[in-house]
């Protein structure tokens, strides 16, 4: 009998499609709206690559792994939600406002933190939503085939064999669904604090930075949370879902022409 059923495998394999696309229409339909250049795209991708994937996870492997003492601290559950959001918001936010500070095309206009915004979120769309999902994919047809726990040990990665069978077991339609839900939810959050760091920047407040981080903490909150098993998944996306939707008819300017510093948050 199969390990993982083929509905669920063919679910997350659209799953990881339908993710992998959404930041290319997103990309087609900004670009009527608003002047993007590819510069300020490129510069929001390779913020989050550095900031988030290198620098943030590189702390994380010192802290969580490498140095006995802060590893015992953060196995309590309080200390590791407080310290998994705040690292979160205190690396993407900084990395944020140092893109938009210094690298961008000058004079930034409406459509800079925009494309800002679209390659930070891209990006992570494609590296963290993506390929997750297309890695969970193919754990599951390892797994069907009785091919799983060698090609781990064969990787070195055998002692993962339980947590990624955990997890294969819980993959389902429904999963699946959740997970695009939640990635255009994170998407609709990232242009949203890409609009309050770029008030920021063009007010030269850096306090507004603070709000960011904390705000940026505030969103990956509930992910924490589910990681130390205190909120169900479900009740995790719906709280993304309600809080991108809140967070962008707050700041997001409806219209290409409208300019940034006329948006609500001013």
């Amino acid at each position: 009998m199969p390990t993982v059923a083929l509905s669920a495998l063919v679910a997350h394999a659209v799953a990881a499609l339908l993710i992998a696309s959404v930041p290319v229409v997103a990309w087609f339909w900004l670009r009527r709206r608003f002047d993007l250049a590819w510069r300020d795209i490129g510069v929001g991708a390779a913020v989050f690559v550095v900031f988030a994937l290198v620098l943030e996870r590189t702390l994380h492997l010192y802290l969580l792994q490498l140095n006995p003492i802060t590893a015992h601290w953060l196995r309590m559950p309080v200390l590791f939600v407080i310290y998994g959001a705040l690292m979160a918001g205190l690396f993407e936010e900084s990395g944020r406002w140092l893109g938009l500070r210094f690298l961008v095309r000058k004079p930034g206009g409406a459509a800079t933190p925009v494309a800002y915004a679209l390659g930070h979120a891209g990006i992570e769309a494609w590296l963290v939503g993506a390929a997750s999902q297309a890695q969970m994919v193919m754990f599951g047809i390892a797994a069907n085939r009785g091919e799983l726990e060698s090609r781990l040990a064969a990787s070195g990665a055998d002692a993962m064999v339980g947590t990624i069978h955990a997890m294969l077991a819980q993959l389902s339609p429904w999963l699946a669904l959740g997970a695009v839900s939640e990635r255009i939810a994170a998407m609709l959050i990232q242009f949203t604090l890409t609009l309050v760091v770029w008030h920021a920047v063009r007010q030269r407040r850096f306090v507004i930075v603070v709000l960011a981080v904390l705000l940026h903490a505030l969103a990956d909150l509930p992910a924490a949370l589910y990681q130390v098993h205190v909120l169900p998944l479900a009740v995790t996306e719906a709280i993304y879902a309600v809080a991108a939707v809140l967070l962008a008819a707050t700041c997001w300017p409806p219209q290409g022409g409208r300019k940034i510093g006329e948006s609500s948050l001013r």
